[in-house]
């Protein structure tokens, strides 16, 4: 963290321990009064059960607060309240006098709400902000996120303090929940210039304005209580308009892009403040009756937290789709069980008239859950050498005889490997292996069982199978450990086959030409010098021309006595371009996004590009394609690259629309323009024609179709088709 963040958590922690002392000091009543003929009459208990428990009644008089009398305390006299109280002397409508003692255990909810979940807010935020800020180091979009959290927490923490009327709460409250939305539109702001993102919002710096005049305005009612510049009604207004700012911008920006990280920072950040918003803020400005307590709606503020160890501010974010998908399991697990045990408790307690309390129980079931859920998946993960550990654990096993068999030279080392795992994991020998010719009416990795003698295909071919028999009765867990082994050995035997035919081939194509392979030698080599007079090529035309013409520039420069500040600059800008044109060069030979982000991220990266710099309007639609060949996504990638390209170089055209499809085993590529077009025959002949030949020659190296249509002045259309080769086709 930066001196600003440290300082930032520094001020974080003090005001938050200041709070909590305040909190756990003097318990919360806030019990309205009335003054009739200069007594305080009670009016309404903000905690009703508790008062009947106690048998406070509307009309009794209050007549000393903490041995104080009520006119002395700054709460009655201004707002007419009693905020905090350890006791209260009251007379009844009897005339009896009656002490009441307050601590915080006479009030359950309280200790929850004011002490219990703050405390644990704030050690949770103290947390998150040190693992942030450890595991993004001088990144300013962690900086943001970092004082977002730390100004929500405060917020919510300073509330304690600011119903009791302390002045440091109602200044930092005010401010905070503001400022918190304001750094949250901020973040928003770089975030969407790091995805290359229009943002379509006014500069988020211009927004810090409005906590500023806040804090003015606050600080001057502390020190004038006469004197009251903005209203909460007006903060929580301005708290509306700036959660409506950041909804709308996520949900256009989403709407354009569809990027999943842009889903996930809504879901992330927008859902918990969401409760607050609609129960307690809306309400409260339109003057209607609240549908929910402001303490206990601000409690779903503790699940942004649990948000921030999602979003990883470090060059890229989780892999978002694993950690929505598995955040929506856990979710639909701790709901269920919250619910649950939320009614028994209820029911237990017989709290089911206090509707307050049951969210308020659900709430700390869910999230204690859920964060269980993720704790105990750690932990397993961490300790799973241990815990898997015995023969009892199946999978486990199964991931070491695997490992051990894979290690087989050849077929027959294979079958050994495999024997011996069976014998010590099912503890018998009573099995063979054979391989027979017979025409047995089972297929690779089904199973029989008859008079507890058991048969497996272990491996088929056209000609003959190999079986397992064993004379032994099996569990069910050993009969589906041994089926899935069974699949993994007949997957080693296809490919020891596929080596061993693919070995004895070269070695006869050895003797008969009495060499090394030529063709596959000159075929290496006139792919490597092929990609080599593209580069040398390119690299002529652009980076080497610029150099050779500032080498001039520089040149005429200095023959004159003065040299122009203005020619320098421009040389300086020509320069950085040059620099820009030869990071582009080596970002096509090996795109760094393709590995990091996976291929729909790379091609939409590549798409931006394309925009800035092409003169024709780009329509591109890119479905999600998954491949078991991790070269595919490269092929996809480089045949975009090159259709682009050759768009930008070739095609004159104003209007051209790209469609990456997905189908079954593969996909399809479709492009269009409205460019001058050509003679298909005379391209396709033409030696000249680098672009759309090595498109051709990729396709076919993946026994890929392409057809192209064209004709002078109508434009070109190109459609491209690659399954992606089963296993099948090597047996």
């Amino acid at each position: 963290m930066n001196k600003f963040t440290t300082s930032f958590f520094t001020i974080y922690i003090i005001l938050g321990i200041y709070f909590l002392s305040i909190a756990i000091q003097t318990p919360f009543v806030n019990i309205a009064l009335n003054e009739v003929n200069g007594q305080f009459v009670i009016d309404e208990p903000y905690y009703p059960k508790w008062a009947q428990q106690h048998n406070i009644e509307k009309g009794d008089i209050l007549i000393r607060i903490d041995q104080q009398p009520p006119a002395s305390i700054s709460s009655v006299q201004k707002f007419r309240y009693v905020n905090v109280a350890k006791e209260l002397t009251i007379i009844k409508a009897d005339g009896t006098t009656h002490t009441i003692t307050i601590t915080h255990r006479d009030l359950p909810e309280q200790l929850l709400i004011f002490i219990i979940f703050p405390m644990i807010y704030f050690v949770l935020s103290i947390c998150v902000t040190l693992y942030l800020g450890r595991k993004n180091k001088s990144n300013f979009l962690t900086t943001l996120l970092i004082l977002f959290l730390l100004a929500v927490s405060l917020a919510f923490i300073s509330s304690i303090a600011s119903s009791r009327g302390n002045s440091v709460g109602i200044l930092v409250i005010g401010f905070l929940i503001i400022l918190c939305l304001t750094i949250l539109i901020h973040f928003l702001q770089q975030y969407f210039n790091y995805l290359q993102i229009k943002w379509p919002f006014i500069e988020a710096r211009l927004l810090y304005i409005f906590p500023l005049l806040i804090f003015i305005s606050d600080a001057i009612y502390v020190l004038y209580p006469n004197i009251r510049l903005v209203t909460p009604n007006m903060v929580l207004g301005l708290f509306c308009v700036f959660i409506l700012c950041i909804i709308c911008i996520l949900l256009v920006s989403y709407l354009q892009t569809r990027s999943p990280k842009i889903r996930l920072i809504a879901i992330s950040l927008i859902i918990p403040f969401m409760p607050f918003l609609l129960l307690f803020v809306v309400p409260k400005i339109l003057g209607r009756p609240v549908i929910l307590s402001g303490e206990f709606s601000s409690l779903f503020l503790l699940l942004i937290p649990f948000s921030f160890i999602f979003i990883q501010v470090n060059e890229r974010l989780l892999d978002i789709e694993y950690q929505l998908s598995r955040f929506r399991y856990y979710s639909a697990l701790a709901f269920s069980i919250s619910f649950i045990l939320t009614i028994g408790i209820s029911l237990l307690l017989n709290e089911l008239e206090s509707i307050t309390k049951i969210i308020g129980i659900f709430i700390l079931l869910f999230i204690g859950i859920l964060a269980g859920f993720y704790i105990k998946e750690h932990l397993d993960f961490k300790h799973r050498k241990i815990i898997f550990s015995s023969n009892g654990d199946y999978v486990h096993n199964l991931y070491g005889a695997v490992n051990r068999i894979s290690n087989a030279k050849n077929q027959q080392d294979l079958e050994v490997r495999f024997m011996h795992e069976v014998a010590n994991k099912l503890g018998t020998t009573a099995f063979t292996i054979e391989t027979i010719t017979d025409d047995l009416p089972l297929s690779r990795g089904e199973m029989v069982i008859e008079y507890k003698v058991i048969q497996l295909v272990l491996h088929d071919t056209a000609d003959e199978k190999i079986v397992l028999t064993i004379s032994s009765s099996l569990q069910k867990k050993e009969l589906l450990w041994l089926e899935l082994l069974s699949l993994y050995f007949s997957m080693f035997v296809d490919n020891l086959k596929f080596i061993e035919d693919l070995v004895e081939e070269i070695h006869h194509m050895k003797v008969a030409s009495h060499t090394q392979l030529p063709w596959l030698d000159k075929l290496l080599w006139n792919i490597i010098e092929k990609e080599k007079t593209i580069l040398a090529q390119e690299l002529h035309d652009t980076i080497l021309q610029e150099q050779l013409h500032l080498a001039r520039e520089l040149d005429v420069l200095a023959s004159h006595p003065i040299i122009k500040k203005e020619r320098v600059l421009k040389i300086r800008e020509q320069l950085l371009d040059a620099s820009q044109d030869l990071r582009e060069y080596c970002e096509n030979l090996s795109p760094p996004l393709l590995d990091t982000f996976g291929l729909q991220v790379a091609i939409k990266k590549l798409i931006q590009k394309v925009k800035i710099r092409a003169n024709f309007l780009l329509d591109a639609q890119i479905e999600r394609v998954n491949f078991q060949d991790v070269t595919l996504h490269l092929v996809v990638y480089r045949l975009v690259q090159e259709l682009l390209n050759n768009a930008i170089k070739h095609s004159n055209a104003t209007e051209v629309t790209l469609h990456l499809r997905a189908i079954d085993h593969g996909f399809t590529l479709q492009y269009t323009d409205d460019g001058i077009g050509c003679d298909v025959e005379e391209m396709m002949s033409s030696t000249t024609s680098m672009g759309i030949n090595g498109i051709r020659e990729r396709v076919r190296a993946f026994s890929g179709d392409m057809n192209i249509t064209s004709k002078p002045h109508e434009g070109m259309y190109i459609n491209i088709q690659i399954l992606e080769e089963s296993e099948t086709k090597h047996d």
